[in-house]
């Protein structure tokens, strides 16, 4: 059995800083919008100095481990949690950008919703139809 050799990504502004860029290039490759938006790094450097500040070393793990996952490949739902908690958690912000669905995407998911709907509702319609008939016309 061979032994998986992993990496050690640091937490550092520059490696936060590449996984952010890594979060913005998957989005406009598959169409996603990006809500919010991303703080640029001049405005984080005045508020949070040269380097991260983390209140324990658990946060930075964490991070790390976000930084990780990315490098290994970008995912909505991974994005999304290293958004939030980077933005929330580290730098102590109200709100963090996230990344959702295009509106082509979300009105498709819609329509679906609707049409499973309305299927249902047919498919109870048509049992309570074939109930009504029964043998009816086989009598005659």
């Amino acid at each position: 059995m061979k032994t998986m050799e992993t990496k050690q990504i640091a937490a550092t502004k520059e490696n936060v800083e590449i996984a952010i860029n890594k979060i913005k290039e998957f989005a406009t490759e598959k169409g996603y919008q990006i809500i919010g938006e991303f703080k640029k790094e001049g405005v984080l450097s005045t508020i949070f100095g040269s380097s991260l500040k983390f209140e324990s070393k658990s946060k930075e793990k964490v991070l790390r481990t976000y930084l990780w996952r990315l490098d290994q490949r970008v995912t909505m739902a991974q994005a999304n949690k290293f958004l939030h908690f980077l933005y929330k958690k580290v730098y102590k912000l109200d709100s963090a950008p996230r990344i959702e669905y295009s509106e082509k995407e979300l009105k498709i998911k819609e329509a679906r919703k609707a049409w499973k709907k309305v299927q249902a509702e047919a498919e109870k319609l048509l049992l309570e139809y074939k109930n009504e008939k029964g043998d009816f016309y086989k009598k005659s």
